[in-house]
């Protein structure tokens, strides 16, 4: 396997945050070079300075004192930074909290603080390998050539970090696919979308994708424009309500919700329109999600209903707009937690999810 980025770190304070940061930019798509082995006995293995060859970016966790013992030329870690420097690498110092620089560093490493470096905070963890990223040269798996395959997905929840991770392992999508999580939706602005395959924005708590009005108007223009030009588009519950005050959306998905209903259990019922399209085939024809609400609005009639309740509201739908797709799912709204649908989560939601993500249209 080629690796972009390597994590030298100290194991006594930076074991913790070293594989915590593997693996955030594992999910981002990057092949990280996170080393257990030798570190754990002991040992320095020389193989690990032909890994540092191959990558672009050194990332160099810092806890309390990590530098004390690199007077030592046998020191692992003066040998993987020396070695980096001496290489060219882009090296990340990120320092963690207690860390101080010492007055002096063996020459071969003294340019170490020179680098463009991070601090680095577990309360603010999401925000930090933000900044982190965009330190890094080396590229995702989607940006590389010769992989033009793989499908690129953004995925955006207004709930915690934990919940989104654990919804994306249940997809279990193929290796043909890569999930890229963002940390706030204004990140979109700054992303290639003519490259992106799928976009995936859960918003279960009236969230809007920005506090300021300029910025949300162009956040609802770019994903517009994102559809208009083939790409497809996934939301939920409250991503298209009057009070998340997008327009934009609204007016492509032909729907503007207005209207809300506290239910804990919400029967799902195939529509005939669904049946004879053959989407969603992985789902039965009925059954129940702990969605917490239902919320609807009145659909444009090219709108494609592939779910409702049993009074007619609808639950999923979709519409081909421009030479993209948009889709909406009801799932779900957020009380103390997400709804159990989302939470858990249920099953028939992670289906719907993943066929949404690999259906023709």
């Amino acid at each position: 396997m080629a690796y972009e980025v390597f994590i030298s770190y100290r194991r006594a304070g930076g074991e913790a945050l070293a594989y915590l940061i593997n693996e955030k930019l594992t999910q981002m798509g990057y092949h990280v070079f996170y080393d257990i082995e030798s570190l754990a006995g002991g040992r320095f293995d020389t193989k690990l300075l032909e890994v540092i060859d191959s990558c672009e970016d050194v990332v160099v966790v810092l806890p309390p004192n990590a530098l004390d013992r690199c007077n030592d030329p046998e020191d692992w870690l003066r040998i993987e930074v020396s070695h980096a420097i001496k290489a060219g690498k882009n090296l990340i110092p990120v320092m963690m909290k207690g860390f101080e620089w010492p007055k002096e560093l063996p020459e071969d490493m003294a340019q170490l603080p020179n680098y463009n470096g991070e601090v680095a905070t577990f309360e603010f963890f999401d925000g930090f390998i933000q900044r982190l990223q965009r330190n890094l040269l080396g590229k995702t798996r989607a940006q590389q050539t010769g992989r033009k395959d793989l499908k690129h997905v953004l995925f955006w929840s207004d709930f915690d970090h934990g919940t989104q991770a654990k919804i994306i392992k249940r997809l279990a999508l193929d290796e043909g696919y890569y999930v890229e999580e963002l940390v706030e939706p204004v990140e979109m602005l700054s992303k290639p979308l003519e490259h992106v395959y799928a976009i995936v924005l859960i918003d279960t708590d009236v969230t809007k994708l920005s506090n300021n009005d300029l910025t949300l108007s162009r956040i609802n223009q770019a994903l517009v424009s994102y559809v208009e030009q083939g790409g497809r588009l996934i939301c939920t519950h409250d991503l298209i309500y009057r009070r998340t005050r997008n327009e934009g959306l609204q007016n492509m998905y032909g729907c503007r919700i207005k209207f809300f209903e506290a239910r804990e259990s919400v029967r799902y019922y195939k529509t005939d329109e669904c049946k004879e399209s053959g989407r969603f085939a992985s789902l039965p024809d009925e059954f129940v999600l702990h969605d917490d609400e239902i919320c609807w609005g009145d659909v444009a009639p090219d709108v494609d209903v592939y779910f409702e309740t049993e009074d007619g509201r609808a639950l999923v739908f979709g519409r081909e707009y421009g030479n993209g797709m948009c889709l909406w799912l009801n799932p779900g709204d957020y009380k103390e937690f997400p709804p159990r649908s989302i939470l858990k989560p249920e099953k028939e939601f992670v289906a719907l999810l993943r066929e949404t993500l690999t259906m023709e249209f």
